[in-house]
């Protein structure tokens, strides 16, 4: 009875021993095999063209209201919306009842001044009353000219009717008539953070694309710069103009304008290593730290250059980055790195 007590206590223990044998070998199995074999590659400073893109919306060069300062009645608008017209051109005559009226009130004065400058010149008046009806007939006389400017209304610029609020026979009130835009050249404004101030001149060159035309290209040059920082964004303003001979550019299309602002050492990364956060736009990338595990970190990155990015910010010259299986990778992962 003992011999098979200690047979049965013999045989649990090399049981228990055997288990624990394989349970060993098994995690040190699964241990090795969460090592993940990665291609890696070295990031580096390059010098490169810092090309920057702005959006911004296409805009009039000169945008124009024409109005009646007398609010009168309108006799007749001579162009529609969309007609293109010279400066100059008359494009509303308003009616001139009031003219007629401030006419014969001049005329009126211009036979009293005269008159009075006869007594005076005879003794029978005094400079005085001279003077006092001059002032009368000047002022009479000024309101004549600007009811005859208020009567033929001109574009004052070559352009394009954008603008229609008024039929013929409406009285014209605080708002304007017609509205004219000088659409060649057009212009583009947009904002440049303030560390690139120094660096950005009149005439710098500025390419230009606009949706509706897909990846046509646009030439246009700087043609303003805001003398002032924004305090609160800390950027300043510029406009660039676009000649539109053609005039395919429209105000009101969306643009995006890019500019070159000079050389510079930027750190590139292949576009194999970055990982796109699903549900966002953020970027991030596996580092290679200390030849064996990963960091998963997030990059800022700038314009795509053919297979790199630049990277803007997340990455420091020299570190490794992984290109290959990083779908099979977490934060703190172990790896082995094969060419």
């Amino acid at each position: 009875m003992k011999k098979n007590i200690v047979k049965i206590l013999s045989l649990v223990a090399f049981s228990a021993l055997l288990i624990t044998s394989c349970t060993k070998k098994e995690a040190e199995q699964q241990q090795k095999s969460e090592v993940v074999k990665v291609q890696v590659e070295q990031v580096s400073l390059q010098e490169i063209d810092q090309i920057y893109e702005f959006t911004s919306s296409i805009e009039p060069k000169v945008k124009n209201y024409i109005t009646s300062a007398g609010g009168t009645r309108i006799e007749k608008i001579y162009v529609e919306v969309g007609q293109h017209v010279s400066k100059g051109q008359v494009l509303v005559k308003m009616e001139n009842t009031n003219l007629a009226t401030a006419q014969a009130q001049l005329d009126n004065l211009e036979v009293d001044l005269n008159r009075l400058k006869a007594l005076y010149q005879s003794g029978g008046t005094s400079k005085q009353t001279v003077d006092q009806m001059q002032v009368q007939y000047d002022v009479a006389k000024k309101n004549v000219q600007n009811l005859k400017e208020n009567i033929n209304l001109v574009s004052p610029i070559s352009g394009v009717v954008t603008m229609k609020n008024f039929d013929n026979g409406d009285v014209s009130g605080s708002q304007p008539i017609l509205q004219v835009m000088q659409i060649s050249p057009v212009k583009l404004k947009f904002s440049i953070n303030e560390s690139f101030y120094s660096k950005v001149k009149i005439g710098m060159a500025v390419s230009a694309k606009v949706e509706v035309f897909g990846d046509e290209e646009f030439k246009g040059k700087i043609s303003l710069i805001s003398p002032v920082i924004d305090p609160t964004s800390r950027t300043f303003y510029v406009e660039a103009e676009f000649t539109n001979a053609n005039q395919k550019l429209r105000p009101g299309m969306f643009g995006r304008a890019e500019l070159n602002l000079g050389r510079a050492n930027t750190i590139l990364v292949s576009d194999k290593a970055v990982v796109k956060q699903n549900g966002t736009n953020d970027k991030y990338v596996y580092v290679l730290r200390d030849d064996s595990t990963v960091e998963y970190r997030k990059v800022t990155l700038g314009r795509r250059l053919d297979d790199r990015y630049s990277v803007l910010d997340g990455l420091n010259d020299g570190e490794k980055v992984v290109v290959s299986d990083y779908n099979k990778l977490k934060q703190g992962a172990k790896v082995t790195v094969v060419k």
